[in-house]
């Protein structure tokens, strides 16, 4: 009888080299178990040795059994060639499962990545802030902090869940308190990009001081690049029935200044023309108008359409020159003003005013940290 032997690392593995390189037919006569190599008998490897004769031969008396070492392909490499056999059907069954269960896990671990939080009250409220576009990382933060409350039982409704949310986000926005600066000249001065809307909003403070406020006012535009700018600016002085002059540098900015102080203006608002946050020339030209001025209050002006990431490159280059506060424009025009909310949280600079129309002047509100966060979830977004 001829014996051939076969070593693997399972019994499962030993019988399925025996079936695809002996058949069906052939016969164990004998297993035994090892570690092979490792120090003092630790950190082997497991190996299964089985030895396999030929169905229905014997050997001849007083001889010894010949043994064969089993050539074996590796399994991969076998499984490609044309003559190797498919494995037993266990064995692709059990291949199939442990594939399916790699991709269930991975999918999993996928979800437990996107939702960070396991408390039913907590992943709702992350899910929430994420379909409002609110940044994930912010999001993370706002959730976190409302582990340390006491959390919730039970169900809540989207609603309820938002109420919440709406006070944790408006503690990262600064109120809109007076600030005192600018008091002995009352000088507002609004910068910002291109195309954002400063001089329809310099109408609107204007047209609101002057008819609701029974305030003085004065205009100043400094934006002599564009004609249709000064033109319409010159419209609305007219509607309203303010003065204005326009300046073409520093000097005669401070003059048109002092000229309105003397007359008594209890408030002078100035436009300016829209600087690219790159452009180095028109920053410093900005700069030197504002210089002129060390007592004004300088308001920001940002779209509210702008994307974050062009939000956030303004902000922090415009910060070179000092503002004090924030306006936002185009309120009804964005598409999610929570994609904004954590721009504005780290900016450290109250938002003054908001607008959301073009009418003058009544598409214009004041701002405070409880409109900013009822923004965040306005109704007929996402």
């Amino acid at each position: 009888m001829k014996l051939t032997r076969v070593e693997a690392a399972s019994m499962q593995e030993a019988l399925w080299k025996i079936r695809a390189t002996l058949g069906d037919e052939a016969m164990i006569v004998g297993t035994r178990t090892f570690r092979r190599g490792g120090w003092l008998g630790v950190g082997g490897k497991e190996v299964v040795e089985v030895y396999v004769a030929d169905a229905g031969r014997a050997p001849a008396r007083g001889s010894a059994p010949a043994v064969a070492e089993v050539k074996v392909p590796h399994p991969i490499l076998s499984r490609m060639a044309p003559e190797a056999k498919e494995p037993p059907a266990d064995v692709a069954d059990l291949t199939r499962a442990l594939g399916t269960l790699q991709q269930e896990i991975q999918e999993l671990a996928s979800r437990q990545r996107q939702e960070p939080f396991d408390h039913p009250f907590l992943k709702d409220a992350y899910e929430i802030l994420v379909s409002h576009d609110v940044d994930r990382k912010f999001a993370e933060r706002l959730v976190s902090e409302l582990k340390s409350a006491r959390l919730p039982m039970g169900m809540m409704n989207a609603e309820r869940i938002r109420a919440l949310l709406k006070a944790q986000l408006r503690k990262y926005f600064l109120p809109n308190v007076p600030t005192g600066i600018g008091e002995e000249n009352k000088v507002m001065v609004l910068i910002g990009p291109t195309g954002v809307g400063k001089t329809t909003t310099v109408a609107k403070l204007a047209a609101r001081a002057k008819i609701t406020g029974g305030k003085k006012v004065g205009l100043i535009t400094l934006d002599t690049f564009r004609i249709a700018a000064v033109d319409q600016l010159q419209k609305y002085a007219r509607i309203i029935g303010t003065a204005l002059d326009v300046v073409s540098d520093p000097i005669e900015f401070k003059s048109s200044i002092k000229k309105f102080n003397s007359e008594g203006m209890d408030l002078i608002l100035v436009d300016t023309a829209g600087r690219g946050q790159r452009d180095e020339l028109k920053m410093q030209e900005l700069k030197e108008f504002l210089s002129a001025v060390p007592g004004a209050e300088v308001h920001l002006v940002l779209s509210t359409t702008t994307h974050p990431r062009t939000f956030q490159n303004v902000v922090k280059r415009f910060a070179e020159l000092g503002y004090h506060r924030i306006i936002l424009t185009k309120i009804d025009e964005s598409e999610s003003f929570g994609a904004l909310a954590a721009v504005l949280s780290e900016v450290e600079k109250p938002v003054s005013y908001l607008t959301d129309g073009q009418n003058v002047p009544d598409d214009l509100m004041i701002s405070d940290p409880d409109r900013l966060a009822e923004l965040v979830f306005r109704p007929g977004q996402n």
